[in-house]
């Protein structure tokens, strides 16, 4: 009864080990096609300014097939894997440079630092009225729309807390 009961110990043991190496030999791999180096390289750059310090070293961003052919984007997380960042490469020959960099801040927003989607929305005035509070909004905002609230995007993506 002993040497099963020691038998049974040392296998979970062993098991366990296993599962936590697996951990530690994962590899940062990082590969930007070089359609989106400049987004993601900016997407940093962004951070810093408003005081958080990232360092992207775990990512995948390509064309590649969307759930739906109406997705322009979309982040998958799977433990244990590096994240994916896929563009719909029809769609996004559409856009303008500043949906494109839209698009891409609101994927790296899930996939580099874990945000939800946010579906509120704040009153601005003028001729934009009410407006998505936040990059995180399900839907793509649009690029003018998007350029003439940079700063409340940025600021919103990067200092707000407890949304993850």
């Amino acid at each position: 009864m002993k040497l099963i009961k020691g038998v049974m110990i040392a296998t979970a043991f062993f098991a366990l080990q296993a599962c936590a190496k697996k951990e530690k030999d994962k590899v940062d791999l990082y590969q930007v096609d070089s359609q989106f180096e400049s987004y993601v390289s900016n997407f940093e750059t962004v951070a810093a300014a408003q005081g958080r310090s990232i360092a992207i070293t775990d990512l995948i961003v390509s064309f590649g097939s969307t759930p739906t052919l109406n997705e322009t984007g979309v982040c998958e997380i799977t433990e244990g894997e590096t994240p994916r960042v896929t563009i719909n490469e029809r769609i996004w020959l559409t856009l303008d440079p500043m949906s494109q960099q839209e698009v891409i801040y609101h994927e790296l927003g899930h996939c580099v630092i874990r945000r939800k989607h946010q579906t509120s929305v704040i009153n601005v005035g003028g001729a934009w009225g009410n407006i998505p509070e936040s990059i995180m909004y399900p839907y793509r905002i649009r690029g003018d729309m998007y350029e003439d609230h940079q700063a409340h995007y940025d600021a919103e993506l990067f200092t707000k807390s407890g949304e993850f």
